[in-house]
């Protein structure tokens, strides 16, 4: 359940805006309920959209060695720049965002943290127009990663930890299914995320339709941990189909995920940078 409330620009075209929200969703093999509140200003242009914020953050992880309830409070930036050929359907061109904040935990304890976030997608053309579709295979190239800085034995909002896994992240294993282990062995939110992904999409004509269509083959690779030292990746391998809807695009892959040694098959509406 959530809602927020956003203001008409004004003539610096700086909006305000606050929110809040209150969650139950898995993480790992754990359920987080979780609330949150934020308030701030953000301004949208043309290709870069610049935001900052102040968070408040309650999570209670529940199930078998669960960490403790905890909050905090987070002071954050965040810059996007987007340069696509087009926000719909790109074909071509690239697009970076970073989010910085630091803050303090509130509960159990009061601990300085702070935490930072990347990622990275470039669409490149290559070759030359195909003789039929008269369009050209094209390479995309996306990476991410994140960062928690805080004392080793500080309590952190699960919400505020990372998780990855799934459609738009390693293809192959479930979503939010990647992240650190407790000393019982189960999947938990971690400090430290990193995430790459290489993927050839091809032009192909099914039924004499030569505008819609594309296959592609990627392999996606992604680990997250507490200590940069002692973190495992997760590879997935795979191939699917594209279609050019008049909403965006339409995907369908199915995956192989080397560790978990099974597939699965992603679905997945549109494109969001």
């Amino acid at each position: 359940i959530s809602t927020q409330l956003t203001s008409l620009p004004g003539e610096d075209m700086w909006s305000w805006f606050a929110g809040g929200k209150i969650e139950r969703a898995p993480a790992g093999d754990f359920n987080v309920n979780s609330a949150q509140a934020r308030a701030g200003r953000s301004k949208q242009g043309d290709n870069i959209d610049r935001t900052y914020y102040l968070q408040y953050d309650y999570a209670k992880t529940q199930g078998f060695g669960a960490p403790p309830a905890a909050s905090s409070l987070l002071a954050n930036y965040g810059w996007t720049g987007r340069y696509f050929d087009s926000l719909i359907s790109p074909t071509a061109g690239f697009g970076f965002a970073f989010e910085a904040g630091a803050g303090t935990t509130l509960s159990p304890q009061r601990t300085p943290f702070g935490r930072f976030t990347a990622r990275w997608l470039s669409l490149k053309p290559m070759g030359e127009p195909d003789a039929e579709t008269k369009r050209r295979s094209r390479l995309q190239l996306r990476a991410s990663a994140g960062a928690m800085v805080a004392k080793k034995n500080s309590d952190l909002p699960m919400t505020l930890l990372f998780l990855t896994g799934g459609d738009t992240t390693v293809r192959g294993y479930g979503y939010r299914k990647i992240g650190a282990r407790t000393d019982n062995g189960l999947i938990i939110g971690g400090r430290y995320s990193a995430v790459a992904s290489a993927e050839w999409q091809r032009p192909v004509t099914i039924k004499g339709n030569t505008q819609d269509f594309e296959q592609a083959v990627f392999v996606d690779a992604g680990t997250v941990g507490d200590e940069l030292n002692n973190m495992y990746m997760r590879v997935g391998v795979g191939t699917g189909l594209r279609w050019k809807s008049p909403v965006g695009p339409v995907q369908a892959d199915l995956a192989y995920a080397i560790q978990e040694q099974r597939f699965r098959l992603h679905l997945r509406l549109g494109f969001t940078f």
